[in-house]
């Protein structure tokens, strides 16, 4: 019976053990100035509310390294669970872009597994906007070779968003219903092509710099040692995206906000929320304004946690996750990692995905949380 149960236990570690994963090192910069939009600052005239300016500071990018075509050609990109497309900056694009100049470009015709497409492409994020035609090559990451991968060379960059960040390009992770017509997004054609065994990939990002790199993605499976307990699963909430539904959120007893979705990017920075929960916020917070900005105390063990309700469970946002020093006009301020937005859902981008593990499954479209071990490596 003893060797039995261990000649059982024998083959189920072979079993996990021969799981095909791909995992791709993140690194993260922190730039003053750049792609994503930060801190909310109130822009009043009177009692009258204008539009939220927002003001980049200290925003964190993380990224990873891939090839693409034949011979390798090496670009840095972001892993964005927030879009389907992948896409690259072209030699082709004029020289009085330099938001595309100064990145590195791919070219077509130094690569001999290159297949022409020709569409073209616009694609806008919350940040800028990328025009190109589409293209066909080989994808390599994590010693894997994706064949066949439909992405956009692009022509054109906007300055302002993308002039000064670190990374070339994005892969996006999203579900294939997002993607261009007629094409097989990088998630799509990963599982068909059976490069993991599971259709599923899992979310690290670590939110304290250190020497270590920025965290990881794992491809076709998680890591244990990289949260606590056990995963708490819930169904996604849209089919087109990576989307959960919240059903409430406080700040102590104070109720801000109610059921809403909420989409989990890779590909933003901040959290995002509702303009009136953003509201609600800052009359819990007890925010004060100062030089235009909406300033909580930098005492962080004097504020609450924002205590967000997913499938029946709390995710705590503590002080240390949501507030960031600025110094402005040599004062040092503290203000919310928090922005509003003009949509009735939010955007849980890497403040919350710097705290919380998470699990992607495309197989059972279900996503897995657990609170992150920080530190690791």
């Amino acid at each position: 019976m003893l060797r039995a149960v261990f000649i059982l236990l024998a083959l189920s570690f072979v079993t996990f053990a021969s799981k095909k994963v791909l995992k791709v090192p993140l690194y993260v910069r922190q730039k003053i100035n750049g792609s994503e939009q930060l801190f909310a600052k109130n822009s009043t005239r009177g009692s009258k509310p204008l539009l939220v300016a927002l003001q980049t500071h200290k925003n964190l990018e993380y990224y990873g390294n891939i090839s693409m075509g034949t011979p390798r050609q090496n670009f840095s990109v972001i892993f964005d669970t927030g879009s389907s497309n992948t896409w690259l900056p072209s030699t082709n694009c004029p020289k009085s872009n330099s938001a595309c100049q100064n990145h590195r470009r791919y070219d077509s015709s130094r690569s001999s597994s290159y297949i022409p497409d020709g569409r073209n492409f616009s694609l806008h994020y919350g940040s800028g906007r990328v025009v190109g035609y589409l293209s066909k090559d080989t994808l390599h990451f994590a010693g894997a070779d994706l064949t066949g991968l439909i992405f956009g060379e692009s022509l054109y960059l906007q300055h302002f968003a993308f002039n000064s960040v670190k990374f070339d390009g994005l892969v996006g992770l999203g579900l294939g219903v997002l993607a261009w017509a007629n094409t097989k997004p990088f998630l799509t054609l990963l599982c068909e092509k059976r490069l993991v065994d599971d259709c599923i990939f899992s979310v690290y990002l670590r939110s304290h710099l250190s020497k270590l790199p920025g965290g990881e993605i794992i491809f076709g499976g998680f890591d244990k040692t990289k949260f606590e307990g056990k995963l708490h699963y819930v169904p996604i909430s849209r089919s087109n995206s990576w989307s959960l539904e919240i059903t409430n959120t406080t700040v102590e007893s104070k109720q801000i906000g109610g059921k809403s979705n909420a989409i989990l990017d890779t590909g933003t920075s901040l959290v995002l929320m509702p303009q009136e929960t953003y509201y609600n916020l800052l009359r819990a917070l007890s925010t004060r304004l100062q030089i235009g900005y909406n300033v909580l105390t930098c005492r962080r063990e004097s504020l609450p946690n924002i205590n967000i309700v997913i499938g029946g469970k709390v995710f705590p946002l503590t002080p240390n996750d949501y507030l960031r020093e600025l110094t402005v006009d040599r004062k040092k301020i503290c203000l919310l990692a928090i922005a509003p937005i003009k949509m009735p859902f939010w955007v849980l981008g890497d403040v919350f995905l710097g705290r919380y593990y998470t699990v992607y499954d495309a197989t059972a479209k279900k996503i897995g949380l657990a609170k992150s071990v920080q530190g690791s490596g």
